[in-house]
């Protein structure tokens, strides 16, 4: 539990998943309408009034590139720098991040932290299997977790050379490759098990353009030293929660996008869409492809409509591509490779209407940002006007040049 110093597998009671779900659609819904309902709930054609309901909307931005984060968030907030979102981070302490949903970093709402802590949950059993399989037992993760948990506690932030250099000595040398493990090793379970988030000053260090490899070096600090932890949902009660704000955001969609999306085993997610079945309402996506939305949202579903040739610029690992199995909705299956590319890496992409039409890459200049532009299909000179406006506010309303792919 957190602050025990435990490494705890809970076993969560899922009962099988009956048929609940009708397999009969019951409402055809158009692709393009689809896209402009999430155009609007992910804030890309209204603005949130701030980055933290930006971030509570998203369910948190994508932070495996932290500057990525800062934009996702930026896109959605009519606001052209960021200090709301540093003082959020850092004085404040209404954003924190963490390892979350797919066990990748974000930027979560302080607020939703029982929620997302009780998702996490179910996946500490994967991570327990993880390091059996490397020869790791459970007590020596036990005692790694209850280490790491003590000494954020009693001396503050870390980096995972820190506890390295501090654990090693006294826990012995098999301790050293699940601290200093690049993927987070025992300390990505330790945040799991809520004892442990990213500490905003590593955060700033890691933004300063002259920044050594030392000062960018993730720090870690101890969950609940430095916020107030808000109390954890059952999970079963947590995960329904989770799926009503995914589909009000993301809907329409599929258990297969909602397993995507959390990183979940298929149980828990068929278990979480029958114990909403009935606020669900049963659609037919462009196709025939089934799929689902919140009943009270079929008004606004109905009602949403695209906007002729609306452009929409999104950043490096934004969750409008990480949020369905279906990515076809979205991107044509020979444009794929363009955009989820090696090693995890999720390009920076423009939209027309909701679908991918090309993707983006920047550098800084002495002037601004000199943007190259690759269309994946015909992007019309009528639309670079819209386009440059979405690169300067990208870019915090600095100068933009749009330069062509060599």
């Amino acid at each position: 539990m957190p602050g025990s110093g435990h490494a705890v597998i809970v076993a969560i009671p899922f009962l099988p998943a009956e048929a609940i779900l009708s397999p009969i659609p019951a409402l055809p819904v158009p692709l393009v309408q689809a896209l402009a309902f999430r155009l609007e709930r992910q804030h890309l054609t209204r603005p949130a009034d701030g980055p933290l309901t930006a971030a509570a909307s998203l369910l948190g931005a994508q932070a495996q590139v932290h500057s990525a984060a800062l934009l996702q968030l930026r896109a959605r907030t009519a606001a052209h720098d960021d200090p709301d979102m540093r003082r959020a981070l850092a004085t404040d302490r209404t954003l924190v991040k963490l390892w979350a949903q797919r066990s990748t970093l974000h930027l979560t709402p302080t607020a939703d932290l029982g929620l997302i802590l009780a998702l996490r949950r179910l996946q500490v059993g994967a991570y327990g299997r993880w390091y059996a399989r490397e020869g790791l037992s459970p007590e020596q993760v036990e005692q790694l977790v209850a280490a790491i948990a003590a000494t954020l506690a009693e001396h503050g932030p870390h980096s995972r050379m820190d506890l390295s250099r501090r654990l090693v000595p006294v826990l012995g040398e098999w301790a050293r490759p699940w601290l200093e493990h690049s993927w987070g090793g025992v300390i990505k379970l330790a945040c799991a098990l809520g004892h442990v988030c990213h500490s905003p000053r590593g955060l700033a260090d890691a933004a300063a353009p002259d920044a050594g490899e030392a000062e960018r070096e993730a720090l870690f600090v101890h969950l609940p030293g430095w916020v107030a932890v808000p109390p954890m949902p059952d999970p079963r009660a947590a995960l329904a929660d989770l799926l009503r704000r995914y589909l009000a955001v993301y809907g329409p969609a599929a258990p297969a996008d909602f397993r995507k999306f959390t990183g979940l085993p298929a149980e828990p997610v068929r278990q979480a869409f029958g114990d909403l079945a009935p606020e669900l309402l049963a659609v037919a996506l462009e196709g025939g492809r089934p799929a689902w939305i919140l009943a009270a949202d079929e008004v606004a579903l109905r009602q949403a409509a695209p906007e002729e040739g609306q452009i929409t610029v999104l950043p490096l690992f934004d969750p409008w591509l990480l949020a369905h199995a279906d990515t076809g909705q979205y991107l044509e299956e020979r444009f794929r490779p363009a955009v989820y590319r090696t090693a995890g890496w999720i390009s920076a992409v423009v939209l027309r209407q909701g679908r991918v039409v090309a993707t983006w890459s920047h550098r800084r200049t002495a002037r601004g940002w000199a943007v190259t532009l690759t269309p994946l299909t015909r992007v019309w000179r009528k639309e670079h006007p819209a386009l440059r406006r979405a690169l300067r506010h990208l870019a915090g309303g600095g100068p933009v040049e749009l330069m062509p792919a060599s």
